[in-house]
């Protein structure tokens, strides 16, 4: 289905949570990914597209040592970020590590409000980088008093680089701003924190969560991208569609038995 080679140091599963410490560990590792429809994609073109799994993680008062996925998308030598690191250090060494690559970041899309998707804003304003959320993200950060994307987006979709990266809001779920993110060329999608990943059992945090609304968005996925060949959830090990499968179960038997 897909193949993983490890550049760095690999981490733990968990989902996003309420507090965090002053400082993230200082750990980033970043691991080549690849899918059959990516090889078969660049064997017709001639600019490469190349994509790698970053991590970063946190020390949090709720759940320990967790880790953060986010994706470097490249295309030829111009780079686009999946969500920034969880902080401002770690967003610097992963923009070092892609200048180390011979690559321009262009640009960068933050799937939801939480810090682990948008704590490297500001430093990736401050070098020029368009950063874009969606006007619903927006409006969160701004509430927060959080730094502000200088591109946001209005509306349920918005393509990046002619097409590259295809963002979608479906509905509300692990929180009511969650955005998806599809590469159409690699048949990956990126789930973010709407989607669970395969270790995982429990809910995590869900204080801002829309639990009934979570289901019914998981299904709305699965029918706006049925070719998902790779998918990519915001803690834990990549999977496939099954992921989706598995987020719909937590989900349902959160509610049963809280019903109880």
């Amino acid at each position: 289905m897909f193949s993983r080679i490890l550049i760095l140091l690999i981490g733990f599963v968990c989902c996003t949570p309420p507090v965090m410490s002053a400082d993230s560990s200082g750990q980033l590792t970043i691991t080549p990914i690849t899918s059959i429809a990516l090889v078969k994609a660049n064997q017709a073109q001639s600019a490469q597209i190349q994509l790698f799994e970053y991590q970063s993680y946190f020390k949090t008062d709720d759940f320990g040592l967790v880790d953060a996925n986010g994706l470097v998308v490249v295309e030829g030598k111009d780079a686009y970020l999946i969500d920034t690191p969880w902080s401002e250090k770690d967003t610097l060494a992963l923009v070092d590590w892609i200048k180390q690559q011979g690559f321009v970041l262009k640009a960068s899309i933050s799937t939801h409000s939480h810090a682990d998707r948008t704590a490297g804003i500001n430093y990736l304003n401050s070098i020029g980088v368009s950063t874009h959320v969606s006007a619903m993200t927006q409006k969160i950060l701004a509430k927060q008093d959080q730094a502000l994307a200088n591109q946001p987006f209005n509306g349920n979709s918005f393509t990046l680089a002619n097409g590259l990266l295809e963002a979608r809001y479906l509905g509300a779920g692990h929180t009511v701003d969650n955005i998806v993110v599809w590469i159409p060329k690699a048949q990956l999608l990126f789930g973010g924190c709407l989607v669970k990943s395969a270790h995982s059992k429990s809910m995590g945090y869900i204080a801002e969560s829309s639990l009934t609304d979570w289901p019914i968005t998981i299904s709305k996925v699965k029918a706006a991208f049925p070719d998902a060949e790779v998918v990519v959830p915001g803690h834990g090990a990549i999977g496939n569609v099954e992921l989706l499968d598995h987020t719909q179960g937590l989900v349902k038997d959160y509610l049963t038995k809280s019903a109880q």
